[in-house]
């Protein structure tokens, strides 16, 4: 079914048809046709729960022409389904083993942020959380204290710009010209600090001198006390709501890679709690 789609998308001219094991809320097909390759997204059936494709659609309108997202040669805001030209290079965030790969994923966020545009929807992680929650049936682990980290959150109202929200190591790439940021999914106006964190969680970045060289690409410097403790609260509210976000996802698809995040997420929280 998914491949006569394929097909018909590029009118029955390819050569090779190739399922990869890249991306957990979509299926993405490496495609040669006419001598190119192209990557292919094919959202699951149950994307509409967790992304919204018009908020995407306006990111991608946002950086297309910045040189930050692979390019995209079609797109479907109804379906979701994505195809973007393919780079023979490269190399997500775990698979580069270059030492300045940390220093380079804060160069590329300072970009990104400093293109300093909204995209006019927002990134409520509150209002995510909740839904995520709403959507969770099966009894769960407690979370002690995480009013606090909500509670901060929501007062967070002001110096908003577009924000990927969603820094895992897939959706950062690098090749021998330039580094990428693609997959914009979850982009949305927000506080920068929710990605400088979302790095920081989703790739479990614990060693101190791994932060200073992202920190002193992203800020230029080490950041102060008041600003650490201040992506302290940000990088624990992550690992709530993706916390929650993965016990969802088992309840969808009822796969151990979901439980994995989800005590991922539970063992970062309870460590951050000590701190």
């Amino acid at each position: 079914m998914t491949q006569t789609l394929i097909q018909k998308l590029f009118n029955d001219e390819i050569t090779s048809l190739t399922l990869t094991d890249k991306g957990l809320t979509n299926q993405n097909w490496l495609v040669e046709s006419k001598g190119e390759f192209f990557m292919v997204r094919i959202p699951f059936k149950d994307s509409e729960h967790i992304v919204s494709r018009q908020h995407e659609k306006a990111a991608i309108d946002l950086v297309c022409r910045q040189s930050l997202d692979v390019e995209t040669v079609y797109f479907n805001e109804k379906s979701g389904i994505k195809i973007t030209k393919y780079v023979d290079d490269f190399q997500t965030f775990d698979e580069y083993r270059g030492k300045d790969k940390y220093y380079r994923v804060g160069r590329l966020m300072r970009k990104f942020h400093d293109l300093d545009v909204k995209s006019g929807y927002l990134f409520d992680p509150v209002s995510r959380l909740n839904q995520y929650k709403a959507q969770i049936k099966n009894e769960i682990l407690s979370l002690d204290n995480e009013e606090k980290y909500i509670r901060f959150i929501m007062n967070q109202t002001e110096g908003f710009t577009l924000c990927h929200n969603d820094w895992v190591a897939g959706n950062i790439g690098f090749s021998s010209t330039r580094d990428y940021l693609i997959d914009y999914e979850y982009a949305g106006d927000n506080h920068p600090y929710f990605d400088v964190t979302s790095f920081l969680s989703e790739n479990q970045i614990f060693d101190d001198v791994a932060r200073n060289e992202f920190y002193i690409a992203y800020f230029s410097k080490l950041p102060d006390a008041e600003t650490i403790e201040q992506l302290h609260y940000f990088e624990m509210f992550h690992h709530i709501l993706w916390y929650h976000w993965a016990m969802m996802m088992v309840q969808f698809r009822d796969d151990d890679i979901y439980r994995k995040i989800a005590q991922d997420k539970y063992d970062m929280y309870q460590k951050g709690q000590k701190k």
